[in-house]
């Protein structure tokens, strides 16, 4: 799918991430920074078509991005999307986390890239890095993680 249609679909990029910021509880920078806000609105698009993504776009009209690092998200809804667009929003937001498309129930999931799984949202969560893609420093293993109780 060319990056024009990504556009059509989603409104462009900034639109993207502002919608997946609202879904995914973390603000627009946060999303940005992780460098995969173009592959992932590509991706997204070719696999469920421009009219699926208008029809989550038009369910979330009006739900703010989120402000702050890990703010509330799709909790304030207006109201209940159909469960169309519900699908999409659950796929988009496990893209997100973990680098993966889901896919149909029933089928394995499909990484993106190395790199997505590396810049997965989870690993953020976690406070760590996706394993085998961060070089925490020899000896960290012997010290207990940032926040931990001692």
């Amino acid at each position: 799918m060319s990056q024009s249609s990504a556009a059509e679909a989603w409104g462009g990029t900034e639109e993207f991430v502002e919608l997946s910021s609202a879904l995914s509880g973390f603000s627009v920078a946060e999303l940005e920074k992780t460098g995969m806000a173009g592959a992932y609105a590509e991706f997204v698009a070719a696999r469920v078509g421009a009219a699926r993504c208008r029809a989550l776009r038009t369910a979330l009209a009006g739900v703010p991005p989120t402000t702050e690092p890990l703010g509330p998200a799709v909790g304030e809804l207006p109201e209940r999307p159909n469960e169309e667009p519900l699908a999409l929003a659950r796929s988009l937001t496990h893209l997100w986390y973990t680098g993966c498309w889901p896919g149909p129930p029933g089928s394995a999931p499909t990484v993106v890239s190395a790199r997505a799984y590396a810049e997965g949202l989870v690993w953020r969560v976690l406070g760590g890095h996706a394993p085998g893609t961060g070089r925490p420093g020899f000896g960290s293993w012997s010290e207990p993680p940032e926040g931990a109780a001692r």
